[in-house]
Order: structure tokens, then C-alpha cells, then sequence
């Protein structure tokens, strides 16, 4: 998982603006195209709207799918497949420690 444009604030009119990152990817037209919103395992899930041609193919959702799947290898990497999970979480949790301490120190910088 990667995070797409910069955090964005619930406005007084009940929305949330669409990163411009994001509506490229997905090859969003100003209004033309139509996206669906769903909640999986408690996350908020964005899908565009596409059609499906005959036999159920949908290769607009495939080139949307590559797109998201490039940007995201570009922004994290590819995976390490032959770790095993739990050498990964560790790895994590060493990147997480540095990156909070490199917070605490920039904070503490900061305050001096």
C-alpha cells in the first residue's frame, strides 16, 4: 500500500477532493466518468466505473490496475518474495523505529 498525492481535508460540504495523481492513473474524465466507493476490512475502496465488453473482459480495469501497480512499485519497490513474512515485518518495524526517531530528533531540533 502506498499513499497517493497529499493528505486532504473533509470539507464543510461533505467531500474529499481526488489527488490528481490518482484521477490520472485512473484515467479519469471531468465529468464523463463515474467512480464507486466500498468499504473492505475497514478500509475505503475507490473503483472507476468501466464497461465490460463481452465474455466479462475489462481491459480498461486491467490498464488501471497496471498503472496503479507501476506507481506503486516505483514509490516502495517490489516486494522481496523469497522473505518470509515474519523477516519482512521485522524489517518494517527496524524502518519504522528509525523513521520515529528521525522525527523525534527533527522535533527536538525544532525546539532548541
Amino acid at each position: 500500500m502506498v499513499q497517493i498525492g497529499r493528505a486532504v481535508k473533509y470539507d464543510d460540504y461533505g467531500r474529499v477532493t481526488l489527488p490528481s495523481v490518482l484521477a490520472e492513473l485512473m484515467n479519469l474524465e471531468k465529468g464523463q466518468d463515474e467512480v464507486r466507493w466500498y468499504i473492505v476490512d475497514g478500509k475505503a475502496i475507490i473503483e472507476k466505473v468501466t464497461k465490460v465488453y463481452a465474455g466479462g473482459f475489462d481491459p480498461e480495469s486491467e490498464e488501471i490496475y497496471e498503472a496503479l501497480r507501476s506507481y506503486e512499485v516505483d514509490q516502495v519497490g517490489e516486494p522481496e518474495e523469497d522473505m518470509d513474512p515474519e523477516e519482512m515485518e521485522a524489517r518494517a518495524r527496524e524502518q519504522y523505529a528509525r523513521d520515529k526517531a528521525a522525527r523525534q530528533a527533527l522535533k527536538q531540533a525544532k525546539k532548541n
